[in-house]
C-alpha cells in the first residue's frame, strides 16, 4: 500500500458521493479510503460492470491504475461481455488504453456481438490505439458475428490511414464478410467516394459479387453520389450486371429514386465510351451475362484469351461471376489460367480471392501451381489468415507446402498460432509441420 499512499492519497477531495462517483470523478482520496474500510472493491453495478469499467470511459490514467493496483479484474465482462478494454477504446481514451493492455487485458476478448477492440478501434479511427492494439497481439482476421473483419470496420472511419495501417500489417482489401461483402462492398454502403477512390487504387480484383450477386457498382448506385460511380466504372465495373434478382445498377437507382445517379447512368449506357470500353468486347460481355451457347458458338482458340479494355480475360469474368459451367467451357477451348488479367494474376488466385470451393477445387484438379507466390503469400498463407479451416484442408490435401517460408522469414505454424483457429494448428501438425 506504500506506492499506492505515495502515488494517490492526495489525488482527488474524497468529497464523493459513493464509489461509483469517486471512479467517474477520479476521486483515488476516497476509493483508497473505501478499500481500507474494508469495503467490496470488486463491487460491480446493475449492468454487471466492475469499477474498470467505470474509469475505462474516462480518461483518468490514475484512477484505472489505482484500480488496477487495488486487483480489480481487468477482465471482467459486463452484461454485453464488453471488457473495460472495449469501453477504452470506445472513448478513445489511449493512455487507458495503454495501461489496460499492460496488465494483459484480454486483446482479442469478444462481446456478445462478436465484437473484440480492434473493430473498435479501426471504425473509431484513432491511430495511436489501433497501433497498440496491433503491437499488443490483435488479430488482423478476427471476425465479429457477421464475418466483419477490422479492415471492413475501418472504413466506417472514413479514413484512410487506417485501413493503410492496417493492409500494412497484413489485412487485406478482399477479404468478405458473412455476406461475401469485400472492403469495397462496405465503402460503397456507406457512400463514402473518397474511400472508394482509394481503395480501387490498391484492389486487384474488381466485379466482386457477394451473396446477393452485388456488385460494389450496385450498392454505389443507391448509396453512392455520381462521384463514387464514376471511379468504379473507370475501374471496370459493369453498369450491366445484373444482381441475383435481375437487376442492373442502373434499375438499383430507379428504385432507390436516386434520380442524379440513375440519369448518369443511363446516359453513359448510350455513350461512346461505354461501347469502347464494355460493348466492343462482345465475348467478355457474355461471360458476365452467363450466355453459354453464344459462347459455345462464338469462343475459338484464337480468341479465348484475349483481354479487354480493362485488361482481363474471359476466365476472370467466368471466375467473379462463379460460373463453372463457362469456366469448364473457356478451359475447353484453350483459355489459360496461369495469367488471366494485366496483374500476370492466375486463375487460382481470383478463385481463391472469391472462396469458390468447387471452382478452387476445379484448378488445382487441372494442374494450378497450389503453391504459386503473389504479394509475397502463398494460397495456404491466405486460407490461414481468413481462418478458413475447409481451404486450409483443400490446399493441404493438394500438396500445399505447410513448410514455405516467406519474404519476413517466417513460416506458415507462426502464422497459424498468431491467425487460426486451435482445429487448423492441429492439421497442421499433423502433417508435420516445422515449427520453426
Amino acid at each position: 500500500m506504500e506506492t499506492i499512499y505515495r502515488l494517490y492519497k492526495d489525488v482527488g477531495d474524497n468529497q464523493s458521493k459513493d464509489i461509483f462517483d469517486a471512479v467517474m470523478r477520479n476521486d483515488c482520496t476516497y476509493i483508497i479510503k473505501y478499500y481500507e474500510d474494508g469495503f467490496d472493491i470488486n463491487i460491480t453495478d446493475n449492468k454487471n460492470e466492475n469499477l474498470v469499467h467505470k474509469a475505462a470511459r474516462n480518461n483518468y490514467y490514475e484512477v484505472v491504475d489505482l484500480l488496477l493496483k487495488l486487483k480489480v479484474n481487468v477482465n471482467a465482462q459486463n452484461r454485453y461481455e464488453d471488457t473495460p478494454l472495449h469501453l477504452a477504446v470506445q472513448f478513445r481514451n489511449s493512455e487507458v488504453v495503454e495501461r489496460l493492455l499492460f496488465e494483459k487485458a484480454r486483446v482479442n476478448a469478444k462481446n456478445k456481438k462478436g465484437i473484440a477492440p480492434l473493430h473498435i478501434a479501426a471504425a473509431n479511427g484513432k491511430e495511436e490505439i489501433l497501433n497498440s492494439l496491433l503491437a499488443h497481439g490483435a488479430k488482423l482476421n478476427i471476425a465479429d458475428q457477421n464475418g466483419m473483419k477490422p479492415i471492413h470496420h475501418g472504413v466506417k472511419s472514413g479514413k484512410r490511414v487506417i485501413i493503410r495501417t492496417l493492409l500494412n500489417n497484413g489485412a487485406s482489401l478482399v477479404e468478405v464478410d458473412d455476406r461475401k461483402d469485400n472492403v469495397l462492398h462496405h465503402a460503397c454502403k456507406v457512400g463514402n467516394d473518397d474511400m472508394i477512390v482509394f481503395i480501387l487504387r490498391h484492389m486487384m480484383v474488381s466485379d466482386s459479387r457477394n451473396i446477393f450477386g452485388e456488385t460494389p457498382l450496385h450498392i454505389a448506385a443507391k448509396s453512392c453520389s455520381v462521384t463514387g460511380i464514376k471511379a468504379l466504372i473507370n475501374a471496370g465495373f459493369d453498369i450491366q450486371a445484373k444482381n441475383n434478382i435481375g437487376l442492373t445498377p442502373i434499375e438499383v437507382a430507379s428504385s432507390a429514386d436516386k434520380q442524379e445517379n440513375y440519369e448518369f447512368l443511363t446516359n453513359y449506357s448510350r455513350s461512346q465510351e461505354y461501347k469502347e470500353k464494355f460493348l466492343k468486347y462482345s465475348l467478355h460481355r457474355a461471360v458476365c451475362r452467363g450466355d453459354y451457347e453464344y459462347l459455345l458458338q462464338e469462343v475459338a482458340s484464337t480468341n479465348v484469351n484475349n483481354f479487354d479494355y480493362y485488361g482481363r480475360s474471359m476466365m476472370y469474368y467466368a471466375i467473379i461471376s462463379s460460373n463453372l459451367r463457362i469456366i469448364k467451357l473457356l478451359y475447353k477451348k484453350g483459355a489459360r489460367i496461369d495469367n488471366i488479367d494485366e496483374f500476370n494474376q492466375s486463375a487460382l488466385l481470383i478463385a481463391i480471392y472469391c472462396e469458390n470451393y468447387e471452382i478452387i477445387k476445379f484448378f488445382l484438379d487441372h494442374k494450378a501451381n497450389v503453391n504459386e507466390i503473389f504479394y509475397g503469400r502463398s494460397y495456404l498463407y491466405r486460407a490461414i489468415l481468413r481462418n478458413d479451416y475447409e481451404m486450409v484442408k483443400l490446399l493441404i490435401d493438394y500438396k500445399a507446402d505447410v513448410n514455405y517460408i516467406d519474404d519476413k522469414h517466417i513460416t506458415i505454424y507462426s502464422y497459424a498460432m498468431e491467425y487460426a483457429s486451435d482445429e487448423i494448428i492441429e492439421l497442421l501438425l499433423s502433417k508435420k509441420v516445422a515449427l520453426v
